[in-house]
């Protein structure tokens, strides 16, 4: 399918449309002028010999020429640079009929925003977030860290409990698996008891002895802490 004479008309309007929307924009300031000009001729609009037949591609490039016009019409403000009396640097800002300037509620009181990581997460499991001042009760636990300083201060003021060596049984096995003689005919398998809590643990993660036991007093903590 080849591009119609009516698809043409309507690039060529669209590109004037966008010039018009730049001239009004960037009134007064040629260099910007011409190097945005320059920008979407060799850039942004191009269409090489071979696509400029592609009638897909020739209507994305006329979207894009229509979306350009109106954010520069709607969302870019001319600002020029001036003193005041005092001889302080001030700004003008040159507003037009088409420029949005939005409510100044919105600025002050934006509606909350959900953090990246938790849209993230809700967008993995399958549910659709809404922004809402107010969260149900039922959702959160009192005691449930919410964020990233949360879990740092919940992680600074855990209870890590007393290893005590009077509470611990401690014996040596024989090794086993890989790793020759060293492992296999000496009693470097390392199996903790703690009499309290019931938890035991074994550790042979090195052919040394004392290494293995201050490895299973590390994991015997850990278990215990969880």
């Amino acid at each position: 399918m080849s591009v119609t004479p009516a698809l043409r008309a309507g690039a060529r309007s669209a590109y004037r449309d966008l010039l018009r929307a730049s001239a009004s924009t960037f009134h007064g300031d040629e260099p910007i002028q011409r190097a945005f000009r320059h920008r979407m001729r060799t850039e942004a609009l191009y269409l090489d010999t071979s696509a400029q037949h592609d009638v897909k591609l020739v209507e994305e490039k006329i979207q894009l020429a229509r979306d350009l016009a109106t954010m520069l019409r709607r969302n870019v403000v001319q600002a020029r640079r001036t003193q005041t009396q005092d001889g302080d640097d001030a700004w003008n800002l040159r507003f037009t009929k088409d420029t949005e300037l939005g409510e100044n509620e919105s600025i002050k009181n934006p509606p909350p925003m959900p953090s990246s990581r938790r849209a993230r997460k809700l967008e993995k499991g399958g549910q659709r977030f809404t922004l809402s001042s107010k969260k149900p009760a039922a959702q959160h636990s009192a005691n449930m860290p919410r964020n990233f300083s949360a879990l740092k201060r919940a992680h600074k003021d855990r209870e890590i409990p007393e290893l005590r060596e009077e509470d611990i049984e401690e014996s040596f096995v024989r090794g086993s698996g890989p790793g020759g003689q060293s492992i296999n005919k000496t009693q470097n398998n390392v199996q903790l008891l703690h009499k309290p809590t019931g938890f035991r643990v074994a550790c042979q993660e090195t052919r040394s002895l004392q290494t293995n036991r201050m490895l299973a007093r590390r994991w015997l903590l850990q278990k215990a802490c969880v």
